[in-house]
């Protein structure tokens, strides 16, 4: 398993790992690894993705239990930097943020931007309507704003996905490509873990 460092892509806050790792006991999207199972092959870029939840007051990550309006959630509106300097190879804004647990199957990154980074491509998933704040072909330097935490695509409540690829052959889908694990701050991080963000 091949594995990039990336600096860390948030901005001020406090940060749990829902999902990740490369077992599916603590990371439900290695089950995109099995090329066996066709449906799984338009994702599996994905595979050693890693999902991140806000922790607000008294480390909780929302105000009451499971809230239906995503304004409740620590990670709402968090701002999301780039990790790394490269080149946008596609982004989406205008998707809308669902009420909890509601979800959009069909277009399941939701507000998204994809990052090229020499021959790596970061994917950042689920953010919020009207924030993405980059357009496919532009270049940004680390640290640059990308945009904000949200609740689009097939979220099942705001938090950040998070991956890195190589980039898809030419008319495959846009995360189909090898999947490589991630580095945060020269961490691996999995389910549990906790990460502090930086003051860009």
């Amino acid at each position: 398993m091949e594995v990039i460092d990336i600096e860390n892509p948030f901005g001020p806050g406090r940060y749990l790992v829902g999902n990740g790792g490369s077992n599916a006991v603590v990371n439900a999207h290695v089950k995109t690894l099995d090329a066996s199972i066709e449906r799984f092959r338009p994702w599996r870029g994905q595979s050693y993705a890693v999902d991140f939840f806000g922790l607000g007051p008294f480390g909780l990550r929302a105000k009451g239990w499971r809230p239906t309006e995503p304004s409740a959630y620590a990670i709402l509106g968090a701002a999301l930097h780039a990790p790394c300097a490269g080149e946008v190879v596609a982004a989406e804004g205008g998707m809308p943020d669902f009420l909890v647990p509601e979800q959009d199957q069909v277009n399941r990154l939701g507000n998204h931007v994809i990052l090229r980074c020499d021959d790596v491509e970061i994917v950042f998933a689920h953010l919020q309507k009207g924030s993405v704040r980059v357009s496919s072909g532009d270049s940004v330097a680390t640290g640059d704003r990308l945009g904000e935490i949200g609740n689009s695509g097939a979220s099942t409540e705001p938090h950040l996905h998070i991956h890195a690829q190589r980039p898809a052959p030419a008319g495959a889908p846009p995360i189909s490509g090898e999947p490589l694990a991630l580095r945060i701050d020269g961490r691996f991080l999995v389910r549990g873990d906790r990460l502090t963000g930086h003051n860009w």
